[in-house]
């Protein structure tokens, strides 16, 4: 019988921030060097605060929603990708609400909810997205600027609460 032995030499990359999470592709190198400097970013996507992309967000395949170190990796990787997309498409509300949620994650009174668009009739347009008491009234706007002029918009609501009265529905 003949052996050969061979010696691996590996490069694990580790986050500053999150020394549990390491990697050694270098392509999630850009991603973990991205969050260290953004660290809010780990905090949005380990935690549940954010509706849009907290850590049982549907943005997120059901198998990476658990709290591993390798899931906390693709989250932020997602995330990151969704604030590149705002700076070359500013006008998709998934990309703004990203943008929006790594802002103001930490301000007083940050949540997230289901927000939907009422014709008078039926529930047409929605969205998850986050807000503060202080942002509540731009975020609607935003909001209702996605849902365009298909349907009218009547009400919008939050978590199925009627927030905003817009106009009065046509019954078409």
């Amino acid at each position: 019988m003949k052996s050969t032995e061979i010696i691996i030499r590996k490069t694990i990359y580790s986050s500053e921030v999150r020394p549990d999470v390491t990697t050694e592709d270098p392509e999630m190198v850009k991603v973990v060097e991205w969050a260290d400097a953004n660290p809010t970013a780990w905090s949005i996507v380990a935690g549940t605060k954010s509706v849009p992309f907290g850590r049982k967000s549907s943005v997120y395949v059901g198998c990476k929603r658990d709290i591993l170190p390798l899931s906390v990796l693709d989250r932020v990787a997602t995330f990151k990708k969704e604030i590149e997309d705002y700076e070359e498409r500013v006008e998709r509300l998934r990309t703004w609400r990203a943008r929006f949620t790594l802002e103001h994650y930490e301000d007083n009174g940050f949540k997230g909810g289901l927000f939907q668009q009422f014709d008078g009739k039926y529930l047409r347009g929605c969205a998850a997205l986050d807000y503060t008491p202080e942002t509540v009234d731009e975020v609607i706007d935003r909001f209702i600027e996605w849902c365009g002029s298909t349907y009218q918009t009547h009400d919008v609501w939050i978590d199925r609460k009627v927030v905003r009265r817009v106009a009065q529905a046509t019954g078409t």
